[in-house]
């Protein structure tokens, strides 16, 4: 699972008319979406200026193999909106459109379930389980410390499964809200050398 927001959103959006906040988010989340698409990954929904990605889905992994390439295509996604976003910033510049930074979590784990959420008025197709809550509390962890343009952190649980492919940072065990068990974070820095 991978959750994604927008630094400072609620700051921006209260400077930009509504139809110009529109297409200038737009314009974003289809940047984002590209890079989820490109790296296998599945959109499950927008939250306004965030997104939940799922890699894995809709066939279940059974191999070890299998789950390490969804792990490794998920870090490699993240690296790709990163670059992405340097570019969108320089261009948003240039046209006087606000700079961003962005915050991605991501988390290797079973899911509780997958499939129709709803009722008969409404479904969607959804994930739900601890896999999920964790991977978005790792994306809000520690909201303050923004060391880059985007800002990846990953837990033990995914790192286990890219041993060696990708340079990352410890912060350590950490409490995430929600969760009873610390969680071991680490922050991609990028591909190993």
């Amino acid at each position: 699972m991978l959750f994604t927001d927008i630094k400072g959103f609620s700051t921006i959006s209260e400077q930009m008319p509504p139809e110009a906040l529109l297409e200038w988010l737009n314009e974003y989340l289809e940047a984002m979406t590209h890079e989820i698409q490109q790296h296998h990954g599945i959109i499950n929904k927008f939250t306004g200026d965030g997104l939940l990605a799922i890699f894995g889905v809709p066939m279940p992994r059974v191999e070890e193999r299998e789950v390490d390439e969804d792990a490794y295509q998920a870090i490699a996604c993240a690296l790709a909106m990163g670059k992405r976003l340097e570019q969108l910033n320089q261009i948003w510049q240039q046209r006087g459109l606000p700079p961003i930074q962005m915050r991605v979590g991501i988390f290797t784990g079973p899911v509780g379930g997958v499939g129709s959420l709803g009722g008969k008025e409404r479904m969607e197709y959804g994930v739900i389980g601890d896999s999920v809550n964790t991977a978005s509390r790792l994306e809000s962890c520690l909201k303050d410390r923004q060391v880059d343009l985007c800002r990846v952190l990953i837990a033990e649980e995914t790192l286990m499964h890219v041993k060696g492919k990708f340079q990352v940072e410890s912060w350590g065990p950490l409490a995430l809200s929600g969760k009873q068990q610390l969680v071991e974070v680490y922050r991609v820095i990028g591909y190993a050398t």
